[in-house]
């Protein structure tokens, strides 16, 4: 049985590839988690410290850095990860972090991007998309539809803002600069709306994302997965690049769904399940105001769901008014 250690373990995609290794294959999983009562870690066998600079990589035969902090600081220190049939991650990939330099090579292969400012001063016209230059994980990003709503912040990098209301994205496993798989997916909703993880997905297919994929991935010499994400822009008639996250992305299960070659290069599973065209993510869909759920609820009907964790409280939260919860939290605190 080999042994496997799952990095930043209480995210959405970690927890999703734990639960297809412990399903599929034969695997002891540790789950490198911040805290024991964030989440259910049903699917991992044990659970170890959250550094992963600190991490004897050395005792397990798989080590999978699952968000953009444990990729970064485990590529930085490693240089190289091994995976099943040769496959790696390697330190070319951390290109992939820094924003600015990505989106430079973007334009010298004449892929459209987003006309972009680098400091506040340069900013034209409004509104804008902002986010960090440097990949951090997580992070400051948002729209400001004037100067007064852009962020006291440093380090962003204010972007055209592309009207559109989906996120297309190229999820991939690399070698060498090479596509080896893929799966094409369109985010229809996502929470946050202004820019997050996925809350309905479905596939979806132009060869013009791939051939942009292909093209930074070969440019960048690019080993492993990650996630190139483009915004559609009516004016160009065309797909615009924003950015690729070199990290195991939130919605991967989709790709679990529908593309079995992905776990099956990486870690030799062999699994056959039903494919979903769309998916909905129901914990995600849950954090949205009443009435947001309400225009979406066609989805609940419409999509496989996947509950990443119990929805039970999500569910009683939303019924409850906010003034009965404030109220019972005085009453508490007054008892205290």
């Amino acid at each position: 049985m080999k042994k496997v250690l799952i990095l930043e373990a209480e995210l959405n995609q970690a927890i999703s590839i734990a639960k297809y290794l412990k399903k599929f294959g034969k695997f002891q999983i540790t789950g490198a988690v911040k805290t024991d009562t964030r989440k259910s870690y049903e699917y991992y066998d044990k659970t170890a410290p959250a550094d992963c600079l600190n991490a004897d990589i050395s005792n397990y035969d798989y080590i999978i850095p699952t968000g953009a902090s444990s990729s970064y600081k485990m590529l930085k220190r490693y240089k190289r990860l091994n995976y099943n049939n040769g496959i790696k991650l390697t330190d070319t990939n951390l290109i992939v972090y820094d924003k600015n330099k990505m989106l430079k090579i973007a334009q010298n292969l004449n892929i459209p991007v987003p006309k972009t400012a680098y400091s506040k001063d340069e900013i034209e016209s409004f509104p804008v998309f902002y986010k960090e230059s440097f990949e951090k994980g997580g992070g400051v990003r948002g729209i400001a539809k004037s100067k007064k709503e852009l962020p006291k912040y440093d380090g962003l990098i204010y972007q055209e803002y592309i009207n559109t209301p989906a996120t297309y994205g190229v999820g991939f496993l690399a070698d060498e600069g090479k596509i080896l798989t893929f799966l094409i997916h369109k985010e229809v909703i996502s929470y946050p709306v202004s820019g997050g993880s996925a809350v309905v997905i479905e596939k979806f297919y132009d060869k013009r994302l791939l051939e942009y994929t292909q093209k930074l991935l070969k440019k960048i010499d690019y080993s492993g997965w990650g996630l190139a994400e483009f915004k559609y822009c009516k004016k160009r008639d065309d797909f615009v690049f924003m950015e690729i996250n070199g990290k195991l992305w939130s919605s991967i299960e989709f790709m679990f769904l529908n593309n079995f070659e992905f776990l099956n290069i990486l870690f030799d599973i062999d699994y056959k399940i039903k494919t979903e065209k769309r998916v909905l993510f129901i914990n995600r869909l849950l954090k949205y105001d009443k009435i947001d759920i309400f225009k979406n609820l066609k989805y609940i009907f419409t999509s496989h769901i996947v509950a990443e964790s119990s929805v039970v409280y999500q569910v009683v939260r939303k019924l409850i008014p906010d003034s009965l919860v404030n109220l019972i939290k005085r009453l508490k605190s007054v008892k205290s």
